[in-house]
């Protein structure tokens, strides 16, 4: 081989070299201390769906933000699902959604058929929900290897999806400590002394 052609040959590999772990770890939602940055993730969540934010969201309109929940239990009594969730409405309050906080477990569920209302009180319906039409509802699931977090805009007269996204990243320590929930049987005796 000639050695100019041999030059370029090497440079390709260098480059390439350079380049390709840049490729695969632009997904990564790390930062540099190997913290997760869930801010990130949401924020890039939130970016894939705003197109059809923008379209159905008006924009003095409010839109009903819940806890995340695990969709493995379909309850939320972990840190990471109130992180995820304050996560996401501070991302979309950055892109100036109005946002309305409700609690899952007063308010709504999400249950085997989907997004369900926890109350018959219509006085309590009528000026809790009954203004709003869209609700932004966050999911997560833990496999093995990842954590999955997915996103939904919701017409909530409709029950129609609007808008989905999800992204994902590799479980570590920092992640299960967070899904780890308190045993509530757990009883501590006081110490007598």
């Amino acid at each position: 081989m000639k050695p100019k052609v041999l030059k370029k040959e090497m440079f390709k590999l260098l480059l390439t070299s350079l380049l390709l772990p840049l490729l695969f770890t632009s997904c990564v939602y790390k930062d540099i201390d190997g913290a997760n940055n869930f801010q990130a993730m949401l924020r890039a969540l939130v970016e894939k769906s705003y197109a059809k934010f923008d379209q159905n969201i008006f924009k003095d309109e409010t839109v009903l933000v819940s806890d995340f929940v695990n969709l493995d239990r379909l309850q939320n009594h972990s840190k990471l699902g109130f992180l995820l969730s304050d996560s996401l409405k501070n991302s979309l309050l950055n892109r100036n959604i109005l946002v309305r906080e409700v609690e899952l477990g007063n308010d709504f569920r999400i249950g085997e058929h989907g997004f369900n209302l926890l109350t018959r009180n219509s006085n309590r319906i009528n000026n809790q929900v009954i203004n709003e039409n869209f609700a932004v509802v966050g999911t997560y699931s833990v496999t093995t290897k990842r954590l999955i977090v997915f996103i939904k805009l919701i017409n909530i007269r409709t029950g129609t999806i609007l808008s989905s996204s999800s992204a994902s990243t590799r479980i570590d320590e920092e992640i299960l400590d967070l899904e780890r929930t308190p045993d509530v049987r757990t009883t501590y005796a006081p110490l007598v002394l």
